[in-house]
């Protein structure tokens, strides 16, 4: 069975292909409920965790302690990134991982799809068209380990893409532009596409990787302690956080106040909040995102040479894009232009079901999405430099091609290689990193020969050699259809390589 799956900050959605069908899958809860998407949830309780529906039946128990959003995490985490839960250190891997493995259990178990007890899973799934490598290999790697058959991996504003031309492009042949403005419950990211009949082409990106609706949450909930005259316990503060959500994701366009229940800490009264008040706190973080729309729309024209007005609409998708003054302010931005999705938080699974289905014919370019580079010393080593390896908006294999490779080769002045390597949202003036940083772990490689068995190069004092500069070094770097990358470095007279992802 094919399936899309939208790895969520709050919720996880997935989609079925089910002949020319893209259904939301709903599961059940031990109590019989059902619901549309999957709790994006961990609680502990000593050395026991729980995920998804189980978790959320036990949120709100005091003798299990909470942990959500862990996928904001992961942005600047590597495989032996820990967290620390309860007093236990925990691999944030091995934490995705099982709730992967919780989540697979529940699709055949407690769901609505029919399955065979051997029948595989084969999915596509999706990223934030912002994360970086190391986001993107530990996603990919732990759907596998879960028991998941991964057929793809595509950014989830290209997703959305795709469902927008399922539902609003069938009849039209003709090459059309949209912006997919995706803003979900911990990541905002913007997407021009370019349509050609069902063949898809991302031209620009941008994102902010820490913006969504866990931040109005916590804005609705200021709002409300400003109003307290009590300080609340680690407990008292989640409980309430809850229920400021709740309440967020209750309001409608009409909607002039709000009540915050707070028996749920144990308090026998009401706060009330005008949406006015909220919705100005949640203006400067809005207006980001039209900024980074702008950008993304002024990128793809540049490099089209078309006219702004060549836009043919501004698609809203992600759960948070229900909140009203998110859609009033794109209304006031876009006017008719603007698109709101039917499945505000189903629109990426269903797109990446449709993209699972061999049948329906979509194919998809996407784009490098951050400046990758490695630092180099110049000027005898008093300076550095930045050498962008893969730039932004770089065009990336389709699935089937071979991946992108760069080649440096050079004659080294030191003992041996320290490559301090870095991801970037944009690169200023100057062609410096700046934005968005993510450095990645150093890689340590013996440029002169008798080093080549070091089993611990950082011990190792570097120091100039003439025995390294008549060494020929060569960095081969590759990036494959998913944006992943590695990178093997060569001793060309000895003939030793050593191979490296980065993460």
């Amino acid at each position: 069975m094919r399936l899309g799956i939208d790895f969520g900050t709050t919720r996880t959605v997935v989609a079925v292909a089910d002949r020319g069908n893209y259904p939301i899958v709903n599961f059940h809860s031990e109590e019989g409920d059902a619901q549309a998407w999957y709790p994006s949830l961990l609680v502990v309780q000593g050395e026991q965790r729980c995920y998804g529906m189980i978790a959320q039946s036990l949120e709100n128990n005091d003798k299990w302690q909470c942990f959500r959003s862990f996928k904001r995490m992961l942005g600047n985490s590597g495989l032996h990134t820990t967290v620390t839960i309860d007093q236990q250190i925990i691999s944030l891997h091995q934490l995705l991982v099982e709730y992967l493995q919780s989540l697979h259990h529940d699709l055949r178990h407690h769901s609505t799809l029919e399955l065979e007890p051997q029948e595989a899973l084969e999915i596509f799934i999706s990223v934030p068209a912002n994360a970086n490598s190391n986001q993107r290999f530990l996603t990919l790697d732990a759907f596998r380990q879960a028991g998941f058959h991964v057929l793809g991996m595509i950014n989830e504003p290209s997703a959305a893409g795709i469902e927008y031309a399922h539902h609003y492009g069938k009849k039209s042949q003709k090459t059309r532009y949209i912006a997919v403005y995706d803003l979900g419950g911990g990541t905002f990211d913007v997407s021009l596409i370019r349509m050609q009949d069902r063949h898809h082409q991302v031209l620009s990106s941008e994102g902010m990787p820490q913006l969504g609706g866990d931040d109005f949450d916590r804005i609705l909930l200021s709002l409300v302690l400003e109003k307290l005259d009590k300080p609340l316990n680690e407990s008292q503060q989640r409980r309430l956080l809850q229920e400021c959500r709740e309440k967020k994701e209750g309001l409608h366009p009409n909607t002039r106040s709000l009540s915050i229940d707070l028996s749920v800490i144990g308090l026998k009264k009401e706060i009330r909040l005008t949406t006015a008040a909220f919705y100005e706190q949640c203006k400067t973080l809005l207006e980001k995102t039209i900024t980074m729309v702008e950008h993304a729309i002024s990128q793809a024209v540049q490099r089209l040479e078309i006219d702004n007005t060549s836009i043919h609409a501004i698609y809203a998708v992600g759960g948070s894009t229900a909140l009203p003054a998110v859609g009033r302010m794109l209304r006031e931005a876009y006017g008719r232009r603007l698109r709101r999705s039917l499945h505000p938080y189903g629109a990426t699974a269903i797109g990446l079901s449709i993209r699972a289905d061999a049948q329906a014919g979509y194919s998809l370019r996407e784009r490098f999405t951050r400046h990758f580079g490695v630092w180099r010393e110049k000027e005898a080593g008093s300076a550095a430099s930045f050498d962008p390896i893969f730039e932004k908006d770089t065009l990336l294999p389709a699935e089937n091609e071979p991946p992108l490779e760069h080649v440096r080769s050079y004659w080294p002045t030191h003992n041996m290689g320290y490559f301090r390597y870095l991801e970037a949202s944009h690169l200023n003036a100057n062609g410096l990193p700046c934005g968005e940083l993510t450095p990645w772990e150093e890689v340590l490689f013996p440029f002169e020969p008798q080093l080549q068995a070091t089993k611990n190069l950082a011990s190792v004092e570097v120091h100039n050699s003439g025995q390294a500069s008549g060494q020929l070094i060569e960095e081969r770097y590759s990036c494959d259809a998913q944006g992943i990358l590695s990178v093997t470095i060569r001793n060309q007279n000895t003939g030793y390589e050593r191979t490296f992802n980065l993460l």
